[in-house]
């Protein structure tokens, strides 16, 4: 995936809540934008002489003839307060093309999808229940979405037409901690195994949520023997990612990067990642989040070897495939040649 930067601009701004946002976006051009249902867009800011780029969900379904994205105030988020607080419509904003693995193939197999959000995690989730309910199949879908309380459901209203236009097809199951009705390990389980309509060997799992939230539930799937690679997560945007320190030491290296048809020799220094040395030498590999919980940054080792110091995106086969996440990937030789995605 070759960085691209697009302009959008600002259809509509409507509010969900006293602290959440839906931006209606189009692109300046007039042009659709492809993508799939699931995924985010990251959008570029200019801050003081600094680019910040923040990921965010896209809400909408590419059926949909606007682009949009769902934003919360967070109380130490500076791009999401700036968004809520200032931009309005007719703004131009700049973002990368849509990115991310969080999709859903296969929907119309006969499988269970078992979709867990918390909070503003529904977010994507909202994007692909909308999608595959435009489309036959015979595939069922379980929503678990646990909230705060019944005031702080997001798109309640268009996720009760869903269920009530779908009843063959979707369940959606409301946790409310005020009602002390709080997803936990033993809930997880039964929850599953109640509601699953066929064999568990065949179903999917997607997580959206806080960390946590995400770590609870995946834990709880694997203890139940599903495979890690029939579960997908996506954590919630991060406003800020802490530096991780590395433990291992990875010593210099020269390295191959494939960019616009042309192949680049560069070294990746001490400790450095592959994304931190492409940058620096003015190879402008897309990225994000900058801590392993995106897939922005996604390129496939063609040859040699990298290692992640962190991953919290690719599953086993694709790393087996050859992905890696630039931005936490260090080469362990000289031989290390990274392509990017065919377009």
């Amino acid at each position: 995936m070759i960085e691209h930067i697009l302009k959008l601009k600002v259809e509509r701004v409507k509010w969900e809540s006293a602290d959440i946002a839906t931006f209606y976006l189009s692109t300046a051009d007039g042009r659709a934008v492809p993508y799939e249902a699931g995924q985010f867009i990251t959008l570029i800011f200019n801050h003081r002489q600094e680019e910040i780029r923040r990921s965010y969900s896209l809400s909408s379904s590419p059926d949909e003839p606007f682009m949009a994205i769902t934003i919360k105030r967070i109380s130490n988020g500076e791009i999401s307060r700036f968004m809520l607080a200032k931009v309005k419509e007719g703004d131009q904003l700049s973002a990368l093309a849509p990115a991310g693995r969080f999709t859903i193939s296969n929907y119309r197999q006969p499988k269970d999808i078992f979709l867990f959000a918390g909070g503003s995690g529904i977010t994507p989730i909202f994007s692909q229940l909308k999608y595959i309910l435009a489309r036959d199949g015979e595939s069922k879908l379980t929503l678990i979405y646990s909230n705060q309380n019944a005031g702080s459901v997001l798109f309640k209203d268009e996720l009760d037409k869903l269920a009530a236009g779908h009843p063959d097809r979707l369940n959606i199951i409301h946790l409310l901690s005020s009602e002390a009705n709080r997803l936990n390990n033993d809930k997880v389980e039964k929850l599953v195994k109640q509601h699953a309509r066929f064999n568990l060997d065949n179903a999917v799992f997607y997580l959206c949520g806080p960390f946590p939230y995400i770590r609870m539930i995946r834990f709880d799937l694997v203890y139940m023997g599903i495979e890690k690679d029939r579960i997908r997560r996506e954590n919630f945007v991060l406003e800020t990612v802490p530096v991780t320190g590395v433990v291992a030491s990875f010593p210099p290296r020269n390295i191959k990067i494939q960019y616009r048809n042309e192949l680049h020799d560069i070294v990746v220094g001490e400790n450095q990642s592959i994304l931190q040395a492409a940058l620096q030498n003015n190879i402008p590999l897309p990225y994000s989040c900058r801590g392993g919980v995106c897939s922005t940054c996604m390129m496939k080792c063609i040859a040699g070897k990298v290692e992640m110091v962190k991953n919290d995106v690719l599953t086993d086969t694709d790393i087996a495939e050859g992905w890696v996440l630039t931005c936490t990937g260090h080469p362990l030789d000289d031989e290390v040649v990274i392509s990017p995605p065919p377009p």
